[in-house]
């Protein structure tokens, strides 16, 4: 584990699409898992590279609003990219993740505290969650 870092309460969190690229990661296959079959489909997303802008508003739009796009038995940190996502990447504090993730069935509640989110999402290596700069 790193060094743990103080963050303001004001920060906001964000994927940044320029880490994932630095380091070799596809946000279009990451975010391409959480597309319902009907977009997927529709978007020809298991043959071809999709723009981020393109994913984006497709899962905001349709995709997050099926019940099965986030379920109780998602690892965690795979759920708080869906809530990032499921709200267009827009930068988000973490007091409104929390806020988020208590709204969806099967969510231990202490998990969603500020405290627990800060220490979990500094460590993100995988997502490319990161605080992004006031």
């Amino acid at each position: 584990m790193s060094e743990e870092v103080i963050i303001p309460s004001t920060a906001k969190w964000a994927i940044d699409l320029n880490w994932l690229k630095a380091t070799g990661r596809s946000f279009s296959i990451l975010a391409r898992d959480t597309l319902c079959a009907k977009c997927r489909k529709k978007l020809k997303a298991d043959s071809l590279e999709v723009k981020s802008t393109e994913l984006l508003k497709t899962i905001q739009k349709c995709c997050s609003k099926s019940d099965n796009f986030i379920t109780p038995g998602l690892p965690f940190q795979e759920t708080i990219f869906r809530v990032i996502l499921a709200n267009g990447n827009k930068p988000i504090t973490l007091a409104e993740l929390g806020e988020a993730l208590r709204q969806r069935p099967g969510i231990d509640v202490y998990r969603t505290s500020v405290i627990f989110l800060s220490r979990l999402m500094q460590d993100d290596v995988y997502y490319g969650i990161k605080c992004i700069p006031a």
